[in-house]
């Protein structure tokens, strides 16, 4: 026995003094166990103690050598299998951690540290409605105030309503009650409200900097509003701490894609899909990077990897479809027409195999079957489409009403003086992308991707927009002073300079 282990007489006190080394000292923990199990073998405390010391050691397969026997002798012990969970996501096991960890939360359901294991797992595969589910367990049994426990159940349940009518009141008693300044964000991110999710989550993380949960919701609220730059300064540190987490690496993929870092995305990809290699939508994102750097032979692969896993997944045959130089089988054609025909299929499905058929007929140069296809999925989709014309064209009679050739005069000068930016200004299918291919053939000019920023602070500056009600942009512009103008031409180009490699 090492030095520092000290001499035991019982059992029951070998153990507790194990249990307390693991705070302290793992080496000593996991030698401590180790002596144990030579007294008595196969002993479950200390068994699950020497898992534990190996895998916060990096030693994760020779946890799993203690914890999957474990796990095996004893099926009804939640911990043995949240631990296993945990070092089976350590070695690189994503599925089987997300079996190993939905068996414990099925055996003992407050275990908020499990709930969270788990949510981070599935939101690593992509499903974002699994992992919500799971976060607000993790949030539900994580407190023991009454009223947060509602809160949390009402969160669970989609309520909304009231969850947000339990909570503002709380916290205008509690200002500094982190987990309900955090549901509270929940809620705004929900609503898409994302400027106060990111208000609220920066005063969680202000009040309290190393709560985890807050900082990876920030980042995903900060992606959704393309605030691309501080969301991956958000992953980065959250990795930096934790650089398995499986989460935090998707979510990281999914931004350096945004941000044009297309290489580094497909690696990370690559790893995940590693680990995780039962997951159709999975290998679709990487099929989809893979695409954008012009791997196509690849993300073909990847694509029918997908879709042997998942062949009703219709966005899979559509981006198949999207590749100029690929034509469909007439295996592929007659398998697209046995899933279409399902009566189980999700809508995006639905509408998805409809543009794939209306391609692959029209490459066959069979139009009018074709056509009758691109009809069916257009109407899918117009079912579910938040568009609205008449909004559009209100949108642009105010904008010609409001943008006068007196307003630009007034504000001559104005604005950020930088000449960087080219803004190419034109409608779909009018040749914008092509004449941007043009121009970035210059050795003095550099190409982006589209960039949503503009249309995000035009968001920003209108205020809440709904069904109900309309934004305030435009004429939220004519307050602005001629220091906010050029602040805001400013932030643009700070906040877009991350998509610029050259000088």
């Amino acid at each position: 026995m090492a030095a520092s282990a000290e001499p035991v007489g019982t059992l029951d006190v070998a153990l507790e003094h194990a249990r307390r080394l693991l705070a302290r000292d793992l080496a000593a923990a996991a030698e401590q166990a180790a002596e144990i199990l030579h007294v008595a073998p196969e002993q479950p405390m200390a068994t699950l103690i020497l898992g534990i010391a190996r895998r916060e050691l990096g030693d994760a397969s020779g946890a799993l050598e203690a914890l999957e026997p474990l796990a095996a002798r004893a099926p009804s012990w939640a911990a043995a299998h949240y631990e296993l969970g945990i070092a089976l996501g350590a070695a690189g096991k994503g599925e089987a951690a997300i079996a190993a960890l939905e068996r414990a939360v099925a055996l003992a359901p407050a275990l908020p540290d499990a709930w969270r294991a788990l949510a981070d797992h599935r939101s690593a595969i992509g499903d974002d409605t699994g992992a919500d589910a799971a976060y607000m367990q993790h949030l539900r049994h994580a407190t023991r105030d009454p009223l947060l426990l509602h809160a949390a159940a009402a969160l669970n349940a989609n309520d909304l309503p009231t969850a947000e009518a339990i909570l503002r009141p709380h916290l205008l008693r509690k200002p500094t009650d982190v987990p309900a300044i955090r549901m509270l964000a929940e809620i705004a991110a929900r609503l898409s409200r994302y400027g106060d999710a990111e208000k609220l989550l920066t005063r969680c993380l202000e009040l309290a900097p190393s709560f985890t949960p807050a900082r990876l919701q920030l980042a995903f609220v900060l992606h959704r509003a393309a605030k691309s730059s501080a969301a991956l300064e958000q992953v980065d540190r959250l990795l930096a701490k934790d650089p398995r987490n499986p989460a935090c690496r998707s979510l990281k993929a999914g931004i350096q894609i945004r941000l044009g870092d297309v290489a580094h995305a497909v690696e990370l990809y690559r790893g995940i899909v590693a680990e995780y290699d039962g997951q159709p939508k999975l290998w679709m994102s990487y099929g989809h990077a893979l695409k954008s750097i012009g791997r196509t032979p690849e993300a073909v692969d990847a694509y029918r990897r997908a879709l042997a896993l998942a062949p009703q997944l219709g966005e899979v045959w559509f981006s198949l479809a999207n590749l100029k130089t690929f034509r469909f089988s007439d295996a592929d054609v007659a398998e697209m027409q046995r899933q279409a025909a399902r009566t189980d299929l999700a809508l995006d499905d639905q509408f998805h195999l409809q543009f794939a058929l209306g391609k692959a007929e029209e490459d066959a140069q069979r139009f009018e079957a074709s056509f009758e296809h691109y009809e069916k999925g257009n109407a899918l989709r117009r079912s579910v489409a938040a568009y609205d014309a008449r909004e559009t064209t209100g949108g642009t009679q105010r904008a010609k009403a409001f943008f006068t050739p007196e307003f630009f005069a007034e504000r001559a000068g104005a604005g950020c003086p930088a000449p960087d930016p080219i803004f190419i200004v034109g409608l779909p299918r009018a040749g914008s992308t092509l004449l941007e291919q043009i121009l970035a053939s210059h050795p003095l000019v550099e190409g982006t991707q589209e960039l949503s920023d503009l249309i995000s602070m035009a968001r920003e500056l209108g205020g809440k927009r709904s069904r109900a009600g309309s934004t305030q942009y435009p004429e939220v512009l004519e307050d602005l002073s001629a220091d906010e103008l050029r602040a805001l031409g400013e932030r643009y180009l700070a906040q877009t300079r991350v998509q610029r490699k050259t000088s």
